[in-house]
């Protein structure tokens, strides 16, 4: 339906604010879906019923379950997987370190965007299901994170922010914690969003040990 619009023109009727693209409402259905019966479980037939759209019209917008898939790891590299701050000089007022950079932040980055916690819970229970979210968190909790942690700890070894140590072992360390801290908070114990300052909170004696331990 057409309507003429104030410049005497005719054309499709304004989307209202609230109004999302159908490309929009079928990635957020599919990531609801996904987070509730996994990857698998969900069918195209099902992704389309939530939308309330048939099942043809999501080829418009998506060549299938794969590409939203594919969309979704897009979400995680550009929110969850941002370049991290550099860290502040240790010996400055504020006393930053980079253990508080890379670790103060991970309650505030997740839990203020539901969409982000409904896929960390995708990747974290669905590694074992499907070999695709599998290589997926392999590559980036695995290699990528340590040599990236990794260059970070030299640095600032070299920069005498940090004690002279294994940097490899530290980045392995350090990574392992925050997985761990990802899994227990999103999976294990917190199904629901939780509480950001809490989290913040309970990860201050775990950033002070890493700075006590490698203090220079």
């Amino acid at each position: 339906m057409t309507r003429k619009g104030s410049n005497g023109k005719t054309g499709r009727p304004a989307r209202a604010p609230d109004d999302k693209p159908t490309r929009e409402k079928i990635l957020e259905a599919a990531i609801d879906l996904f987070a509730e019966q996994g990857y698998d479980g969900t069918s195209m037939r099902d992704i389309a019923r939530a939308v309330g759209i048939r099942e043809s019209a999501i080829y418009k917008h998506y060549a299938g379950k794969d590409a939203i898939l594919q969309m979704i790891f897009a979400y995680a590299e550009a929110h969850i997987y941002a370049p991290l701050p550099l860290a502040q000089n240790a010996t400055g007022p504020d006393q930053s370190s980079i253990f508080r950079d890379m670790l103060e932040g991970l309650p505030k980055i997740i839990m203020s965007d539901p969409t982000l916690i409904k896929i960390t819970r995708i990747m974290l229970t669905q590694m074992h299901h499907d070999s695709k979210v599998n290589k997926y968190v392999q590559d980036m909790y695995g290699e990528r994170a340590h040599m990236y942690t990794e260059a970070l700890f030299k640095k600032q070894m070299e920069e005498g922010k940090i004690r002279p140590c294994d940097t490899r072992a530290l980045s392995m360390i350090f990574n392992g914690f925050r997985f761990s801290w990802v899994y227990w908070t999103f999976i294990a114990n917190n199904p629901s969003p939780g509480d950001i300052g809490q989290a913040e909170k309970d990860l201050q004696a775990s950033i002070m040990l890493f700075e006590d331990f490698l203090k220079p």
